[in-house]
């Protein structure tokens, strides 16, 4: 990846190690090189195949490149800024104004959605702000903290390989199961998913620090945002992971989910029913807590399926699965 030090100690280090080659982050295109691009690009769409491309007099040429220069961020530059700006979140006092630390993330998060603006980020220290962020009194600086985490991991094996060597799956997790703000949970578990999923070691982590317990109790808060992810990234893992669907049953998932549908249909509710389904397919240990008396769960499908039959606009999706369920676990059409 252009930019990036593939050495294992640079990854893994929030900092990364001095390199001899002295190696910086990209700098932005050229001027000259963006002007060609774009004539490149549009060409058949402003002329005809065969014209040629007349040189540019100078005075437009000049202007052309002022206006160029005065549209072109700098983005390290811009990124150095922000981070500065975040290094003093855990010196924020009570009475302070923490407008300026949300901007700085903001402003971040414009960018590092690019994966090698991400792996730049990394680079030139940003990683040091995460930390303070996540632990800061002001809960909009967590969530804000765990946002950027995310997006700074979201399908990019470099930054999710840092923050799993400096350990961020337990604080997340714990900020899962203890923040009282459920909004923060919610970001929380957004990064995590970003980090775990497609991930051999930050699976193992999930799974050594007690993650598939701690989503089951987070079902218990209550918010449906929250329902939703976590259904969302489990479902996930039952897909590339298949022992991880006999953990779950152990665990008493089942009931737990069937629960959940069994009250007044939300959003989430898509998302537990998929997860059911996953969990089923291909998996005796699951079919037969499904089908164990105690859990009514027949009644409970049919009931959502006449309530989807009603409101088809609106469910149709999760009909399709009820109905499927039906007949996986029962043996039923509909």
């Amino acid at each position: 990846m252009p930019g990036i030090e593939r050495k294992p100690e640079v990854a893994g280090a929030l900092v990364p190690v001095p390199t001899p080659n002295g190696v910086q982050p990209r700098q932005p295109t050229n001027l000259q090189g963006l002007l060609k691009f774009c004539m490149e690009a549009t060409r058949s769409e402003d002329a005809p195949n065969d014209t040629q491309l007349l040189p540019m007099d100078e005075e437009r040429r000049k202007w052309l490149e002022s206006a160029l220069k005065s549209m072109t961020v700098d983005v390290i530059d811009l990124l150095r800024k922000q981070i500065e700006i975040l290094q003093n979140v855990d010196k924020i006092q009570p009475t302070d104004d923490i407008s300026q630390y949300e901007s700085a993330v903001e402003t971040i998060l414009d960018y590092v959605d690019d994966i090698d603006t991400a792996c730049d980020f990394h680079k030139i220290g940003g990683f040091l702000v995460l930390y303070p962020c996540l632990k800061s009194n002001y809960t909009k600086l967590r969530a804000a903290g765990c946002e950027l985490l995310a997006v700074l991991c979201q399908h990019n094996p470099y930054c999710q390989q840092v923050v799993l060597d400096n350990e961020f799956v337990p604080k997340l997790l714990k900020m899962i199961e203890d923040d009282e703000d459920v909004h923060v949970a919610v970001k929380a578990l957004y990064a995590l998913s970003a980090i775990i999923r497609h991930s051999e070691e930050g699976f193992g982590q999930f799974i050594h620090y007690n993650g598939p317990m701690i989503l089951l109790k987070a079902l218990d808060r209550g918010d449906d945002k929250l329902n939703t992810k976590a259904t969302f990234l489990l479902t996930n893992l039952c897909d590339s992971q298949p022992d991880f669907k006999s953990r779950l049953v152990f665990l008493d998932y089942v009931p737990k989910l069937i629960n959940l549908i069994s009250k007044e249909r939300q959003p989430s509710h898509e998302y537990v029913l998929t997860l059911l389904d996953s969990l089923v397919e291909a998996n005796a240990t699951a079919l037969t807590e499904c089908k164990h008396p105690r859990h009514h769960f027949e009644d409970v499908l049919r009931n959502y399926l006449r309530y989807c039959e009603d409101n088809i606009e609106d469910c149709a999706k999760e009909a399709q699965i009820c109905t499927r369920l039906l007949h996986s676990v029962f043996e039923v059409g509909n």
